[in-house]
């Protein structure tokens, strides 16, 4: 999906089906109120639409012969950031957990991998099978070390990606990055890798077994 920068906000694009072409966004709340008042007669989806197409010059004349299939949609604010991993016998993975800024798109991968640890911590521990998950301290134990192996996976991808998109909200710096990027293109493997999708899932810290 081709990376949209534009002021206070950023967004993508992808041919779907049908010769249909989807484009998402993330924009700033004080960005959005200028919109609506620089484009008042019409709703806010086309008054963002219309603020992208006069900011980038590719996506006016890709989507210069196309027309609206339907309303824009809107999935309200993001809260980006770690919220909780859960509490009694509940435990939280994917965007219950957590939430990364879209721009390096690893949320169904963090939501995966994210289950893939707390199953780890489930299966790996004897004890579940005599007292069960409704043991209080079973329950803690699973959830601390759940805990400690997400943010050792997870928290720099939430870092990096927050880090990202401040850059690319600013027209300033993303001018800097976008000159950078054309003359240093292997900064998009770098940019890849510090996002996390290069880097395989990591266990969580060597299991004791023998722990009561």
């Amino acid at each position: 999906m081709p990376l949209l920068a534009f002021p206070g906000g950023y967004g993508g694009m992808v041919h779907t089906d049908g010769g249909r072409v989807s484009l998402s966004c993330c924009i700033r709340r004080d960005r959005l109120e200028r919109c609506r008042k620089q484009w008042p007669d019409v709703r806010a989806g086309e008054a963002v639409l219309s603020h992208i197409e006069s900011s980038c010059k590719g996506v006016a004349l890709a989507l210069a012969s196309a027309m609206p299939d339907g309303a824009w949609l809107s999935a309200g604010p993001l809260r980006t950031g770690i919220r909780t991993f859960g509490r009694d016998g509940i435990f939280a993975i994917g965007n219950a957990a957590a939430e990364a800024h879209p721009i390096v798109a690893e949320g169904i991968s963090i939501a995966i991998q994210s289950a893939a640890l707390l199953c780890e911590q489930l299966i790996a521990r004897p004890e579940l099978r005599q007292a069960g998950i409704n043991s209080t301290r079973i329950r803690n134990q699973v959830r601390h070390d759940y805990a400690l192996a997400w943010r050792s996976n997870f928290a720099p991808r939430l870092l990096v990606a927050a880090a990202l998109a401040h850059l690319f909200m600013r027209p300033i710096s993303t001018r800097i990055a976008t000159t950078l990027l054309e003359r240093f293109p292997q900064l998009l493997t770098e940019g890849a890798r510090w996002s996390g999708k290069s880097t395989p899932l990591r266990a969580a810290r060597p299991f004791d077994l023998a722990r009561s």
